[in-house]
């Protein structure tokens, strides 16, 4: 009798926490991370899982980031770019024991760069106009930006895609959108960091509140770092009134993309899917 009232006490608070690890490692990132609230021993459990996959994200396995970012007038003459990895900052430091709150804040940093038609990360080498090795990665993209005398603002579609590289150059065996958004470039922000880049100022690293970083949206999933240049060329003209702005002309040059780390992990899982889903099937990229 005595037994049979041990065996019906038994509860889930008895099991070790190597086993509920496992039950919880079973669970999407989507469906882990609501069960954080069911107490502070979850807590902690759903936490290590978490921080261990945010690990395994940040090696990439074979996937590769490309960004698309163009005018809307010039989408089909903007070339994507591609992503190198520069690292997860603060993630080491975490640990497994991270709080689920500091997880949250942690992004992943890419440097854009010019690739070649298959987006792979290879240092691919050009004879330049002059006779001499161009080599694509090292050089630093840009998109110019022209804002006429009654313009305030202009617009960037920015796509950030996810791409696991297939077997052969130009297939890629899954192809997620991490984002898909449109950024407003306003006149004030690239007069201020223009003067900033021409004063050569040096900010020290804000985080996320780095004014250079132009965000997709509101909660600062995907976030664009440029250094803006004005282009001096642009001739002034010649009539207008005293309240109108003059035509100007800047070049932003990439720096960094930034990505949440959660999101980051998100569109791994939706890649995994993607691939049990069309196993044996490849997405197929031409050039034009």
């Amino acid at each position: 009798m005595s037994h049979v009232m041990a065996q019906s006490q038994l509860s889930i608070d008895s099991l070790p926490n190597e086993i509920i690890i496992q039950v919880l490692s079973s669970f999407p990132t989507r469906s882990l991370l609501p069960l954080a609230a069911v107490c502070r021993r979850f807590y902690g459990l759903v936490g290590r899982v978490h921080y261990l996959r945010l690990v395994e994200t940040s090696r990439l396995r074979d996937h590769q980031v490309i960004l698309e970012c163009f005018h809307p007038s010039e989408k089909l003459s903007t070339p994507s770019l591609s992503c190198e990895y520069l690292g997860t900052e603060g993630l080491t430091e975490a640990g497994d024991d991270a709080d689920l709150g500091e997880l949250n804040n942690l992004y992943a940093r890419f440097r854009p760069y010019s690739g070649d038609e298959s987006y792979g990360p290879r240092r691919r080498q050009m004879e330049s106009a002059y006779g001499g090795p161009v080599d694509l990665i090292n050089q630093v993209p840009s998109h110019e930006v022209l804002l006429d005398s009654d313009e305030v603002f202009s617009q960037l579609c920015t796509v950030t895609n996810l791409v696991k590289v297939g077997p052969r150059r130009g297939l890629f065996s899954s192809f997620v959108t991490v984002t898909d958004s449109v950024i407003r470039v306003w006149r004030d922000w690239l007069a201020r960091e223009a003067a900033n880049a021409v004063g050569a100022q040096q900010r020290a690293s804000s985080g996320v509140d780095d004014p250079s970083i132009l965000w997709t949206d509101s909660s600062k999933t995907v976030g664009l770092k440029f250094r803006v240049v004005e282009d001096k060329s642009v001739p002034a003209p010649i009539l207008f009134r005293r309240d109108d702005e003059p035509s100007v002309s800047y070049s932003l040059e990439y720096q960094e993309l930034l990505i949440r780390a959660n999101w980051l992990l998100f569109s791994f899982e939706r890649s995994d899917a993607q691939q049990h889903t069309h196993a044996g099937k490849a997405v197929v990229i031409a050039s034009m």
